[in-house]
């Protein structure tokens, strides 16, 4: 008889006595001798399984399967743990975008920094992954495929063209954000994410502080990491900085019409653009489909966005120029130093090209086909 048709029942059956039926019970085996069974057939199992084989298999598992795997065998888990580092490697290797190092984790309304290849990595990685899936499925209203900023109507099989592209912009603006929990940027402590919920970052008083310390662990500026980050944006390629700019325009033009409108409306996009740039998924997710506190965190930061605006626009702040005036920038340089007055059109073509790729079917774009060619 198999495992699987050792099935724990209690068979009753009367036994005639005289005038009365007893009942006598007949019991299959326990459900406790069934589990003692059924784990040491899979123990012998395992046993048999050489190390590299199960190591093997494990580069293959997600989180949660790793986890519900290492929790069958002791000697399978001590195993997995020791060799953290490499099949950590492998995992991280194997996404669309790998990390150039730490990372900042994006669960909660503060960031901790994830060592590189480390199984906390890994499972932030796939939390990254479905969050940027996710937003791009369901929020149509904000990653609108139809017409998005600086590109006419799509048609059907053009906007299948477009997520891939949304998707490694997001992952671009997250490596932008990581830069923070690398070199020497050190760790911001709690208290200064505590700060952002206390709204003291939305203080002129805040930013225009003598306090060194309160500027130096400021988690929505990270000056520290600003000329990496500025670095960065300038080696990408046209096809990313042209990703990156749908993708911000998107985005900032989405929960611009969220908002009542108003005279500041182009002021809150602009600052939506720069918190994309330096928050990536943490900050779009908290905004559009975050819990009640990560969307209460995501207004914290806008509101200190503004705040910071102001200031520079007023030249009451000194400092490295901002992450989306550094796109722009590079996006001209990529285009061959255009006249001002020429960026705009040549933008529109370039982000037209990256989308149409070899289609043929340009319905609405043959005028712009023709000038292109």
């Amino acid at each position: 008889m198999s495992l699987i048709s050792i099935v724990h029942t209690n068979i009753v059956k009367p036994v005639e006595t005289g005038q009365t039926a007893d009942l006598e019970v007949v019991s299959t085996p326990s459900i406790r001798n069934r589990s003692a069974i059924v784990m040491e057939s899979q123990h012998r199992v395992i046993k048999a399984v050489p190390n590299e084989i199960v190591l093997q298999i494990v580069e293959h598992m997600d989180t949660i399967t790793r986890r519900c795997f290492m929790a069958t065998n002791k000697r399978i888990s001590a195993l997995i743990e020791s060799h953290e580092r490499s099949i950590s490697k492998i995992r991280v290797d194997r996404f669309a975008l790998p990390p150039l190092g730490n990372i900042l984790s994006s669960a909660t309304d503060e960031r901790y920094v994830l060592l590189n290849n480390t199984f906390s990595m890994v499972l932030e990685l796939e939390i990254r992954e479905n969050k940027i899936n996710r937003l791009i499925q369901e929020c149509p209203k904000v990653f609108y495929m139809t017409s998005p900023p600086w590109l006419p109507s799509l048609t059907p099989l053009q906007q299948t063209r477009l997520p891939p592209i949304l998707t490694r912009a997001l992952h671009q603006c997250d490596h932008i954000a990581d830069i923070a929990a690398n070199g020497s940027c050190p760790p911001i402590p709690s208290k200064y994410y505590h700060a952002i919920l206390d709204g003291v970052y939305e203080l002129p008083s805040a930013l225009l502080s003598s306090n060194d310390e309160l500027n130096e662990f400021n988690p929505l500026t990270n000056r520290n990491a600003r000329s990496k980050q500025i670095e960065y944006i300038q080696s990408l390629s046209l096809e990313d900085v042209a990703g990156i700019f749908i993708l911000v325009n998107m985005i900032g033009y989405g929960l611009m019409c969220s908002y009542p409108a108003s005279s500041t409306s182009y002021e809150r996009k602009t600052v939506i653009e720069e918190c994309v740039l330096r928050h990536g998924t943490w900050f779009v997710w908290s905004r559009l489909l975050g819990g009640p506190g990560m969307r209460e965190l995501a207004g914290f930061i806008i509101s200190a966005g503004r705040a910071e605006l102001r200031q520079w626009e007023a030249g009451a702040l000194d400092g490295p120029p901002g992450l989306k005036m550094t796109l722009i920038g590079r996006l001209r340089e990529l285009l061959s130093g255009d006249p001002e007055d020429e960026v705009a059109d040549t933008v529109a073509k370039t982000l037209k090209r990256l989308v149409l790729g070899d289609d043929k079917e340009r319905t609405g774009w043959d005028s712009a086909s023709e000038d292109e060619e």
